[in-house]
C-alpha cells in the first residue's frame, strides 16, 4: 500500500499519542503498583490501544515505526534512535489533541486506527 506524505503524517502522528499515553501508563504502572497486578478498565477490551499495553515490548514497536515513518516524511537525516526522546518531547501536544477532536491523553482509546490494521 502506497502512502502519501499526508497519511504518513496522520499515522505518525497517532503513533506518537499511542506512544505516549502507553509509556505514560507502563511508567505508572511500574513506579505505582510494583508487584501488583493490575487491570485497566475500558469500555472495549479489544481495543488495539489495550492490546498493545498488554504487550512486554509494545513502546519500542511502536517508537520503531514512528522513526520509520519519519524517514518516509522527510528526505532529511534520519531520525537517529538517540533523539527520539526528544523528537517525541517536541510535539504540540494541545495541537495534536485538538486536531484528532481529544479532550485529553486519555482519549487515545477513541482514535481511527484502522489504517495501521491495513498496513499490517
Amino acid at each position: 500500500m502506497e502512502l502519501n506524505k499526508k497519511e504518513i503524517e496522520e499515522i505518525q502522528e497517532k503513533l506518537i499519542m499511542v506512544y505516549r499515553f502507553i509509556s505514560q501508563n507502563k511508567t505508572f504502572k511500574k513506579f505505582y503498583c510494583q508487584g501488583l497486578d493490575v487491570k485497566y478498565c475500558s469500555d472495549n477490551d479489544e481495543n488495539m490501544v489495550n492490546k498493545l499495553m498488554d504487550l512486554d515490548h509494545s513502546e519500542e514497536l511502536l517508537k520503531n515505526c514512528i522513526i520509520e515513518l519519519q524517514d518516509m516524511k522527510t528526505d532529511e537525516e534520519p531520525l537517529k534512535t538517540e533523539n527520539f526522546q526528544d523528537f517525541i518531547l517536541n510535539q504540540d501536544w494541545n495541537l495534536l489533541l485538538k486536531k484528532y477532536g481529544m479532550k485529553t491523553l486519555e482519549d487515545v482509546r477513541k482514535l481511527d486506527l484502522e489504517i495501521l490494521l491495513e498496513l499490517l
